[in-house]
């Protein structure tokens, strides 16, 4: 009995981690200036990583390092979304991590060459983080969940006229946008 204790405590912790993270992201969304570049989504990663134990040192000591750096733009997010899709997360992280970054550092780079405003980057940018937290908190089901966004945005994308090498692209809301 005593040897549950201790994983009910993690379990519980790491839920009001994930609570807490999603109110986050949903304060985000509703009050993101309309042509701000919203940093909360940099805060919000760099905050799940820093107050959950179960991150490896090495994803730790890089966000301490360069989280500061990329919310205060030192670093562009296109760098920092590229970094934490290859690190090693440890125990906090999850193998749908990798896409979503992925997809976050590809949006950026669409970001940054002016194909989309500001408005719709981050709109994107916070869609995506909504489906990495929504996805942390559905637990087994959050891979699917990922896999369903990934098949989604790729069914779209198959049809794009004209043709279009689809991993350089994704829709901001219903428009494609490729960063080629």
């Amino acid at each position: 009995m005593t040897e549950i204790l201790p994983d009910i405590r993690s379990t519980l912790s790491r839920f009001r981690l994930i609570s807490f993270a999603l109110i986050l992201v949903w304060l985000y969304a509703f009050s993101a200036p309309a042509l701000a570049l919203n940093e909360a989504p940099l805060r919000i990663i760099s905050s799940y990583i820093e107050s959950n134990p179960d991150c490896s040192e090495q994803i730790t000591e890089w966000n301490r390092k360069n989280g500061k750096r990329a919310i205060a733009g030192e670093i562009s997010r296109e760098f920092y979304y590229r970094v934490l899709g290859f690190l090693d997360w440890g125990a906090c992280g999850r193998p749908y991590f990798k896409p979503v970054f992925i997809e976050l550092q590809k949006v950026w780079m669409i970001y940054a060459k002016g194909l989309v405003s500001e408005t719709d980057y981050n709109a994107k940018e916070g869609e995506l983080i909504n489906l990495l937290f929504a996805a942390i908190q559905a637990g087994d089901q959050g891979e699917a969940m990922v896999r369903r966004y990934q098949q989604n945005i790729a069914a779209k994308l198959i049809r794009l006229e004209p043709e279009r090498q689809f991993f350089n692209c994704t829709y901001f809301g219903d428009q494609p946008k490729c960063n080629d």
